[in-house]
């Protein structure tokens, strides 16, 4: 202000500030919840490793020329390299990083989530996974894309209580005008398609246009807190795609991730 004179306006848009705050915290929960399930899996695995690194140290400790003191050795130095990389990939998963875009091949991250992922299910579930060795890039945050198939895969996996198959697929998509009709969000071009899909009971038509809500879940109260498909939905429109909602009751439920690629046309 100089005299009387207004010399510029600031304009602070607090609400969609606070709502970019709340949508950051409610992110970081659901990856603690994801965190959770991930790992008491990985405890079980990691219990597994260290049983094999004490039976072969305390054999070493014994002065009998018969034993092997090289096979015990490479025993231990295998078990030790795999604890080693289990702990490195629920470690990145905890960190997590908060949107830094790149230009990515979503191929490999699918494989090692899945890898994680096969250690939370029970034997009466069966992981298929039908991904190609590469994919074309997207612009995409890792961490968040890692986030997005877990908290899908798990929603997934805790639709079949008695067991049943899930399935992760994933694959390039052209998108035109006819097929985006159910998409006004999106643009003619290049996607990368990600499918998980349950053998489940299936969504109820009435609850289909709710599963995406915050803190909505159909699930008994204290498992969960309802966060994970409406985080999954801000990932998908962080990342300018959209999700496709495809249940029978009774046969399962699908659903269906549109990427766009990194392409000039998009």
């Amino acid at each position: 202000m100089a005299g009387n004179r207004c010399e510029g306006v600031v304009v602070l848009d607090l609400d969609r500030e606070q709502q970019n705050q709340t949508q950051l915290v409610d992110r970081r929960r659901q990856r603690l919840e994801s965190l959770g399930t991930l790992s008491s899996g990985i405890a079980h695995d990691l219990n597994n490793l260290l049983t094999p690194i004490l039976m072969s140290s305390q054999m070493l400790q014994r002065e009998d020329p018969k034993i092997n003191r090289g096979a015990l050795l490479e025993t231990i130095q295998q078990a030790a390299t795999r604890g080693a990389g289990l702990i490195a990939q629920l470690l990145t998963f905890a960190r997590g990083g908060e949107g830094t875009p790149v230009d990515l091949d979503i191929a490999p991250v699918l494989k090692d989530m899945a890898t994680i992922l096969q250690r939370t299910l029970k034997s009466n579930i069966r992981l298929e996974m039908s991904v190609p060795d590469a994919l074309p890039l997207i612009r995409a945050d890792e961490t968040e894309i890692g986030q997005l198939v877990m908290n899908l895969a798990i929603n997934a996996r805790d639709a079949m209580p008695e067991g049943g198959t899930l399935t992760l697929r994933a694959a390039p998509i052209h998108l035109d005008e006819e097929r985006l009709f159910s998409f006004t969000q999106l643009s003619p071009g290049d996607y990368v398609k990600l499918e998980i899909a349950d053998s489940g009971c299936g969504i109820p038509v009435d609850l289909r246009d709710r599963i995406f809500e915050p803190f909505f879940s159909t699930k008994p109260r204290g498992q969960g807190t309802g966060l994970g498909l409406s985080t999954s939905l801000g990932i998908i429109k962080s990342h300018r795609g959209a999700v496709e909602v495809q249940s029978e009751i009774g046969e399962g439920t699908t659903l269906a991730v549109f990427l766009p690629t990194n392409t000039p046309n998009n």
